[in-house]
């Protein structure tokens, strides 16, 4: 169970850890785009440590094109997963992304898809499905909260990212003004350090990414197109 808080919350407390008796450093219009600054650093340490806390999934349905758009809050492609019957039943997976050589190997080749590759702004199925659902599973950006309504709820995770996303704040917070920011900074390098820690803690039992040695290992053997 993650640990939320709307905006609107976050907002208040941030200003309680940098705001003396009498005083205003910053509006509240500016804390929601230092928030966002500290969450998207926490979001980054917790997805590059493995960590698959931040995650979504997207359908494609195969139309026969060659690419389809990727999100438009797309970071990172976790995997691909084909559907062995419909959109709810057992799946198998689509390797990827492949190399280089990978791809100028399947080029022009159609049917149920075995790998993928990331291309721009799109996403490239080989070969090339003409029917099926797949299932696209990723990390996505972190939400843009320097605009976002007091209302919105902001997934912490744990004590150490709140505490992160706070002092982090109020670091940068008390640098405007006449305040030491020395407490600021030694407690959100210290909520870094424990969301670092948990993050690669989480991450123990995921296996590591693995890319298959040969093309011809993970296609059917009786399959004649891709011998």
């Amino acid at each position: 169970m993650a640990l939320a808080f709307t905006l609107g919350t976050l907002v208040a407390r941030c200003t309680q850890r940098f705001t003396g008796e009498g005083e205003s450093l910053v509006d509240p219009t500016e804390i929601k785009a230092l928030i966002f600054e500290s969450y998207g650093e926490m979001h980054g340490l917790v997805v590059e440590k493995g960590a698959r806390h931040f995650e979504n999934e997207v359908l494609i349905v195969a139309s026969g094109a060659a690419t389809y758009a990727l999100p438009a809050d797309h970071l990172t492609t976790v995997g691909i997963d084909a559907f062995l019957n419909d959109a709810s039943g057992p799946r198998r997976p689509v390797y990827g992304p492949i190399m280089v050589q990978e791809r100028t190997r399947l080029m022009g080749m159609t049917g149920a898809a075995y790998f993928y590759d990331l291309e721009g702004s799109s996403i490239a199925l080989f070969p090339v499905p003409s029917s099926g659902t797949y299932r696209h599973i990723y990390v996505p950006q972190p939400i843009d909260l320097s605009t976002a309504a007091d209302s919105t709820s902001v997934d912490l995770i744990n004590i150490w990212g709140y505490k992160f996303v706070i002092w982090g704040v109020a670091s940068v917070a008390l640098h405007k003004g006449s305040s030491s920011q020395q407490r600021a900074v030694d407690e959100a390098k210290r909520a870094a350090d424990q969301v670092e820690y948990w993050a690669c803690q989480r991450a123990l039992n995921q296996p590591s990414y693995r890319v298959p040695d040969e093309i011809d290992d993970v296609f059917p053997p009786a399959d004649w197109r891709f011998r």
